[in-house]
């Protein structure tokens, strides 16, 4: 199985190509969002790609609606770079085992992503691919994380998944491409990062361990 990640991973990345695909529209509303005093804060989100039901699986967590931007939203587990994070590998890792309790040790990082800004929270997020040999016994934090989601690539690569929604935020219009599992819809900057990761992973087509 992470061989063939890493297979993926080797091509060259398609970055903003791909985050296109899933971008809202507009990403910000003009004169309300997107305009901060400080530099973007440097964050990182972890892809956990995960045997299961002898296919490729990710673990995604729906934040409690706590959250002042993302609250309620399907997310990567993953958050800010913290003082004692010396790069964003360390703040992936961490963060995965602070919300969905997969110990650091138990993961074999195979790649990075392409950086994506959100001009609404201003935060840089860096994301990480990892693997684990077997399926983790899942904690999820109980201040975080409302629950978890493990979603196969099967199922998230599949067009027949892929839809919009229109939202409304300070009485603008968003739409919003995304995938739609069930009764799940990912969108925004997790749905954008998962997009580089289709296109990849296309490239070398699989969904079978």
């Amino acid at each position: 199985m992470t061989e063939k990640i890493w297979t993926a991973l080797y091509h060259i990345l398609p970055g903003e190509k791909a985050h296109r695909l899933m971008a809202p529209q507009p990403k910000f509303i003009e004169g309300i969002e997107g305009i901060h005093d400080t530099s973007p804060v440097n964050s990182a989100v972890l892809i956990l790609v995960v045997p299961y039901e002898n296919e490729l699986a990710i673990p995604f967590i729906r934040r409690t609606k706590a959250g002042k931007y993302h609250g309620g939203q399907i997310a990567l587990p993953g958050g800010k770079m913290e003082k004692e994070d010396k790069n964003t590998l360390q703040t992936a890792l961490r963060e995965c085992h602070e919300e969905i309790g997969v110990p650091e040790n138990s993961v074999s990082v195979v790649g990075v992503l392409s950086d994506i800004y959100i001009p609404l929270s201003n935060y840089n997020i860096t994301p990480i691919v990892g693997t684990t040999l077997k399926l983790p016994e899942f904690i999820p934090s109980v201040d975080e994380v409302e629950n978890i989601l493990l979603i196969k690539l099967s199922e998230l690569f599949n067009d027949a998944n892929k839809t919009t929604h229109t939202f409304t935020r300070h009485d603008h219009s968003i739409v919003a491409p995304g995938y739609k599992i069930g009764d799940n819809f990912i969108w925004g900057a997790t749905a954008m990062i998962i997009a580089e990761l289709e296109q990849l992973m296309k490239i070398n087509t699989f969904g079978k361990l």
